[in-house]
C-alpha cells in the first residue's frame, strides 16, 4: 500500500507555455498538411472516376439496340447529355455514341458499325 501512495502522489513535472505552444503548432502543421493532401486526393479521384458515365453508356447502346430511336438524337439528363450520330471513317458507316459530363467535361465515346444503314 505505501508503494502505491507513493507512485500516485509522486510529483508531475509539468511544461512550460512555450513548449506546449510549439508542441500545439507541429501537430496543427502536420493535420493541415494531411487535411490537404486528402483533399487533394479525393478531388482527383472524383475528377477521374468513369464508372458513371461507362454504366449510363452501356444502358444508352442498350436501349438503342433494342427500342427503335431516330438519329441523330441528343438528349440532356442531369449533368449528362446522351448523343447518337451517324459518322464515316474510311468508307465504313459508324454510329457515335457519347456521353459528356457537363459538370467534370469527361466525354466517353464508343463506335459501332452502323446496320441500319448498309
Amino acid at each position: 500500500m505505501g508503494r502505491l501512495k507513493k507512485i500516485i502522489t509522486a510529483p508531475i513535472n509539468a511544461s512550460s507555455l512555450t513548449e506546449v505552444i510549439v508542441a500545439t503548432s507541429v501537430l496543427l502543421i502536420v493535420f493541415a498538411i494531411a487535411m490537404a493532401t486528402l483533399n487533394n486526393v479525393m478531388l482527383t479521384t472524383v475528377r477521374k472516376d468513369t464508372q458513371r458515365i461507362e454504366m449510363k453508356m452501356e444502358q444508352f447502346i442498350y436501349d438503342y439496340r433494342n427500342n427503335p430511336i431516330k438519329i441523330p438524337l441528343e438528349i440532356t439528363e442531369n449533368d449528362l447529355i446522351y448523343s447518337i450520330q451517324r459518322v464515316e471513317q474510311q468508307e465504313i458507316k459508324l454510329l457515335e455514341f457519347s456521353i459528356l459530363n457537363v459538370v467534370t467535361k469527361k466525354r466517353l465515346v464508343k463506335n459501332e458499325i452502323d446496320m441500319e444503314t448498309k
